[in-house]
């Protein structure tokens, strides 16, 4: 999600808006968005429900809207769907959000049934509403109620990258010429399944030699997977590399990408890693279908398998052949339908036409 806020906020200015992001990322990434003659409004919005807090950031939303001019907020994820949309309510400004991720997978019960009902409630005072996959979108209807004429889905899109420098990566941690680098990028949560892909490595080492393990990024859970390698015996096999930047280098350092994620809106590493040449191995979930087509541009598998994923990734270390093909086709597929142009461009058109609209009740 905060790639896509950069990559939409540096397109939309050089579309011609004015832009203004209240956001909170580190200082490099502020700076960044400055220097493209972005206004940057710090602006801390924790992930969990604080009620008491959320309706005072929701006043300094509105009155933010007030003292720049806003002339539409447009806002990313649930949390900020919610404080953003009550925000420029009771500032009286026209409101896009966009769905990046399942909405109400991690809550139940009552919990559930009441963020629900918000989302309903908000929707009807909601001018676009953007998901960026069908299978959102089709969740969206279900769970939410939400028509789905109400619903707008507009892909990730990517800049496709430029020359990476893998070599460089793979002699500076220490990578044999020879193996074959398996490797993922993500945010190391639970749900990204990143200890399905630790799991089926024993599997993998029973068929395969000079293989090598790499994961990417950083989160909460970069601990409790680096215990697993420890119990599973596979420390040795694995580099957990934290967060790095640019990613670029590192997805052209691996062979074989994986990312068996247990849901998913649109994943941009693996739109990253497509573009970027490599074969992609990823779990069936979410959009990530609307991306891949299983043996075609790339390899789909059941979430939750190590099975299933050690199987998948066997047979691309065993086939050359097939992974350049794989990474053929993968990489046609990003350039006709997933690059930042088209993106920035439908999202444009969705914002003019949303400042033109009121809702009412």
């Amino acid at each position: 999600m905060k790639q896509h806020y950069i990559s939409l906020a540096k397109g939309l200015k050089g579309a011609g808006f004015e832009v203004l992001a209240a956001c909170n990322f580190d200082a490099t990434t502020m700076e960044e968005l400055r220097d493209e003659g972005i206004k940057v409004c710090p602006f801390h919005l924790p992930g969990e429900i604080q009620p008491h807090m959320d309706a005072i950031r929701a006043v300094e939303i509105a009155n933010m809207i007030v003292k720049h001019g806003v002339d539409v907020l447009h806002c990313h994820g649930f949390k900020a769907g919610v404080v953003g949309r009550v925000g420029a309510i009771l500032a009286g400004c026209p409101k896009v959000y966009t769905v990046h991720n399942s909405v109400l997978s991690s809550f139940h019960g009552m919990r559930r049934t009441m963020l629900s009902k918000i989302e309903k409630a908000l929707t009807r005072r909601t001018e676009g509403i953007v998901a960026v996959s069908n299978a959102l979108k089709l969740e969206l209807e279900r769970e939410c109620g939400i028509p789905g004429d109400k619903v707008t889905v507009i892909y990730n899109g990517i800049s496709l990258p430029l020359v990476g420098k893998g070599q460089n990566v793979r002699r500076r941690l220490g990578i044999k010429p020879e193996a074959v680098v398996v490797g993922s990028v993500a945010r190391l949560i639970p749900s990204k399944g990143i200890h399905y892909l630790l799991d089926a490595i024993p599997l993998i080492k029973n068929c395969c030699e000079n293989v090598c393990f790499m994961i990417v990024g950083d989160g909460p859970y970069e601990r409790a997977l680096k215990m697993r390698t420890e119990d599973l015996g596979i420390e040795d096999d694995v580099i957990f590399t934290g967060y790095v930047t640019p990613v670029w280098d590192y997805l052209d350092a691996m062979d074989v990408f994986v990312l068996p994620s247990l849901s998913e809106g649109l994943s941009v590493s693996i739109l990253e890693a497509m573009a970027m040449g490599k074969p992609v191995i990823a779990s069936s979930v979410g959009g990530i279908p609307e991306i891949i087509t299983h043996g075609k541009n790339g390899y789909l598998v059941p979430p939750g398998d190590p099975a299933a994923l050690a199987c998948a990734i066997i047979c691309l270390i065993k086939n050359a052949h097939l992974r350049e093909s794989l990474a053929c086709k993968g990489r046609e597929r990003v350039m006709t339908h997933f690059l930042v142009e088209k993106m920035v461009e439908v999202t444009a058109q969705l914002l003019e036409k949303c400042v033109c609209v009121k809702t009412h009740g």
